[in-house]
């Protein structure tokens, strides 16, 4: 038994050392919700969670977003950029009265993105052969009530959204 644990640890310390090694570099893309719908008295949030790296690595980046409130139509109706440190999350709101100036009884489907900035802005890969982490904000939508905080909805699933992909002219 024994050398069974000897050899469990010897693998968990090899692999440990090659996590520390780990480079760590944004992806770029963009993630969506589903669509939901926004009434009067409401208030939409997106939030943006770098959930940072485990240990042993310990060290996190800071992630930069870029986060949207987009209509059924398409039209983004609110956008923010943020830099979020690991561990941490950053939000953007969207107020039925202040953002929207929806009347009673109307309603507004929209959807929440995050966007990691363009491969311009990206650090080129490490050259070592140890694997690349990714910079991720995790995105959650909540519908609350605007009046008394209490939250009506959340979303948590999001949707890749793919690039467009050129094709050579024939």
């Amino acid at each position: 038994m024994s050398k069974l644990l000897q050899g469990i640890s010897v693998l968990a310390l090899a692999a440990a050392s090659i996590y520390g090694q780990t480079a760590i570099r944004p992806l770029k893309g963009t993630v969506t919700s589903a669509m939901v719908g926004i009434a009067e008295g409401q208030t939409a949030q997106l939030n943006a969670l770098n959930a940072g790296v485990a240990s042993p690595a310990a060290t996190g980046i800071i992630c930069s977003g870029v986060l949207s409130f987009i209509d059924d139509t398409g039209t983004v109706l609110k956008s923010a950029t943020v830099s979020v440190a690991p561990g941490t999350s950053q939000s953007i709101s969207l107020d039925s009265a202040k953002d929207l100036a929806l009347a009673t009884a109307e309603r507004k489907e929209i959807r929440a993105t995050i966007t990691i900035p363009p491969a311009s802005t990206i650090p080129p890969p490490s050259t070592s052969t140890t694997p690349t982490l990714a910079c991720r904000l995790i995105g959650t939508l909540e519908i609350f009530n605007t009046l008394d905080g209490h939250t009506q909805v959340t979303l948590g699933t999001v949707h890749l959204l793919p690039e467009p992909v050129a094709t050579p002219g024939t």
